[in-house]
């Protein structure tokens, strides 16, 4: 069968909806805002959000910055482990979500010791030297190399000396998900790391760029998201990709069609799993 999309022939990231969420409509913003809500209560990523707190070595009275904070989850998480006398300042360029943050640190208790900044992240207006770490949750992997670069540069600069600079990023090749058809599963899986994110790889560049950058004693550890029922983020996620596959041509409707009445089939079974890795990456300014 011929496809409209070569995906072989697309510029890598061409289908990220990350790289412009300046643009977003407000449907747009708000359907992420639910996606990242998801994510975030899963029992793995409340999992991983305490890995990141326990290698950002943090102190009461700390100062911390959480680059492209999304929805709050992990800012709120980093207020706790600050207070009391400590900062939080989360950086988002996307408004709504900016302000979904915002609204998640007040209701937890922590709006008078944090704050949102609407900005880019390779472009900070933080001071620098000002923090005990800087951290950042699945944005790198949206960034251009260029972007990223640069984005990781202000990490480091806004990070006091023997400060801590992280990011965990997920690894698009690593998400697995149990389908009966396996060819087109695996275009699926393809499209997904190669197109939804600036590049797929980046989870497993971290360790790489962090040397490259200069930062010391660098560490990464990997976790696992699983997820087995329709309630949860990666049968959401597997939904909403497979209809981003078939809006470019990379798959075609009907066997979008088929491929989600299989997961639903699966799920309504109790048979739905499906996971991806997650890589934790530390290292510590000189």
């Amino acid at each position: 069968m011929k496809f409209k999309t070569d995906i072989q022939s697309v510029p890598l990231g061409t289908h990220d909806v990350f790289r412009d969420v300046i643009c977003w409509d407000n449907d747009t913003a708000k359907q992420w805002v639910e996606a990242l809500n998801l994510r975030a209560t899963a029992q793995d990523q409340v999992a991983l959000r305490a890995l990141l707190i326990a290698m950002a070595h943090l102190c009461p009275g700390d100062t911390v910055v959480e680059i492209g904070c999304g929805i709050g989850a992990l800012l709120c998480d980093l207020a706790r482990s600050v207070s009391p006398g400590g900062r939080v300042i989360g950086v988002e360029p996307q408004p709504i979500l900016a302000r979904a943050s915002f609204q998640r640190l007040s209701a937890a208790g922590y709006k008078s010791m944090g704050e949102v900044r609407q900005e880019s992240a390779n472009q900070l207006s933080i001071e620098s030297n000002s923090a005990a770490a800087c951290l950042a949750q699945t944005v790198l992997i949206h960034l251009p190399d260029e972007i990223l670069q640069n984005a990781l540069l202000e990490m480091i600069r806004v990070v006091r000396r023997g400060g801590r600079v992280l990011s965990v990023d997920q690894d698009g090749d690593t998400w697995v998900i149990d389908h009966p058809d396996r060819d087109l599963t695996r275009r699926i899986v393809r499209f997904n790391s190669d197109q939804r994110y600036a590049d797929g790889w980046t989870g497993r560049r971290l360790r790489r760029f962090f040397h490259q950058t200069g930062l010391n004693h660098v560490e990464v550890h990997a976790r696992i998201h699983v997820d087995t029922n329709s309630e949860s983020y990666l049968f959401s996620m597997a939904e909403r990709l497979a209809g981003a596959a078939a809006e470019v041509g990379v798959i075609t409707p009907p066997e979008r069609d088929k491929w989600i009445g299989h997961l639903y089939e699966f799920a309504a079974a109790g048979n739905f799993f499906s996971s991806i890795n997650f890589y934790a990456c530390a290292g510590v300014r000189s």
